[in-house]
């Protein structure tokens, strides 16, 4: 076994008129749907609502999961594996404005996705294919946490 870990990433796909919201490495170039890494004791949920609050100033409300997307690739550093967990999004404002120097946000027109660079690419196939579940997905969690005293 290795001291490697899954990478557990919350990732929201928030649409309006026919345009998703992207988050752009502004160094790199590439896009991505925002979110972040849930922490541990974190839900995703949760750690969904707090990266948005953190990278953009903005509450969001989650809603059902739309796509479980598993993703293994190398890194300069050696390869990575990670689990991204999309949740459909609502924002609570119309402004996304970024607060962190090395991100930007986008709205982007669902139609030019496939002329983005947008990562991890599974995400990127499935948004152009159209963003349909390919069968029925529940997302269940359970927290407990038995404190001994």
């Amino acid at each position: 076994m290795s001291d490697q870990s899954i990478e557990f990433i919350a990732r929201g796909l928030a649409i309006r008129d026919g345009r998703v919201l992207l988050c752009k490495n502004i160094k790199r170039g590439y896009y991505f749907l925002p979110g972040g890494h849930v922490e541990f004791g974190e839900t995703a949920e949760a750690a969904l609502a707090r990266e948005f609050k953190e990278e953009a100033a903005v509450e969001v409300r989650c809603g059902g999961v739309a796509l479980v997307a598993e993703h293994i690739f190398d890194r300069r550093n050696g390869p990575c594996h990670e689990v991204n967990v999309v949740f459909h999004v609502e924002l609570s404002g119309s402004e996304i404005r970024s607060c962190e120097p090395k991100i930007a946000f986008e709205w982007a027109d669902l139609a030019e996705i496939g002329e983005r660079d947008l990562r991890p690419n599974c995400i990127k196939a499935w948004l152009v294919a159209g963003g349909r579940a390919m069968q029925p997905i529940s997302w269940v969690t359970e927290r407990v946490l038995h404190v001994e005293r």
